[in-house]
């Protein structure tokens, strides 16, 4: 390792940890995220008429989610059980250690299809929801 390189090392600031969600995440989770976007701005000598952003507060519990939220997560939902339905009828399949018969391939393409369509009209509710925010931030500037 050159002396440059170290010199680079000690220099370069660490770069902040990732901010991870998964299944369980909330809202909440992303203050720590929203704060270091906020720091990251003020660093990059962001808009100075930007007012400080105050994150959501978490909800005290489960039933504090909106209908229209819990709505699309059981769509959601529903697309990572037929996931899983057709993955276990797949490995099922192939734990048997023999050929499918024409009946069982014929239910196995059924299924992947419509797993395929609801992911698709998952994927057509989100895009034209998020078109229809955009819209309205468009109408309110």
């Amino acid at each position: 390792m050159g002396l440059e390189a170290v010199a680079a090392a000690a220099v370069a600031p660490a770069a902040p940890p990732a901010t991870l969600a998964g299944y369980g995440a909330n809202l909440g989770d992303m203050t720590a995220a929203g704060a270091r976007f906020d720091a990251a701005l003020a660093r990059a000598g962001g808009p100075a008429t930007a007012a400080p952003v105050t994150p959501p507060r978490a909800p005290d519990s489960a039933d504090a989610v909106s209908p229209a939220l819990k709505g699309m997560f059981s769509a959601l939902e529903k697309v990572n059980g037929q996931a899983r339905e057709v993955g276990k009828f797949a490995q099922d399949a192939m734990a048997q250690g023999r050929d499918l018969t024409p009946g069982e391939i014929v239910q196995l393409t059924m299924r992947c299809h419509e797993f395929m369509f609801h992911c698709q009209l998952s994927s057509s509710i989100a895009n034209r929801t998020s078109d229809g925010v955009q819209q309205l931030f468009k109408q309110q500037a």
